[in-house]
């Protein structure tokens, strides 16, 4: 997974992964989802992202890792 922020365009997108895009659908205002040719989300954009998160956006991301427990 790749975050890259755009401060220029004011843009955010989270890229998950290399393939192709071949749908992209907007599901609320200004924030879009591709998908790949088999109904994979291949990347999310946010379109004026300073307006949807405070401060800086790249400030915001938080990464938590937990391990499944197997049964």
């Amino acid at each position: 997974m790749k975050i890259s922020y755009d401060p220029k365009h004011d843009i955010m997108y989270i890229k998950f992964s290399e393939a192709k895009i071949v749908d992209t659908v907007e599901v609320d205002e200004g924030v879009l989802i591709d998908y790949g040719e088999n109904g994979e989300i291949v990347g999310i954009e946010i379109i004026n992202a300073s307006i949807r998160f405070h401060g800086k956006p790249l400030d915001e991301i938080t990464i938590k890792i937990e391990e499944s427990t197997v049964l």
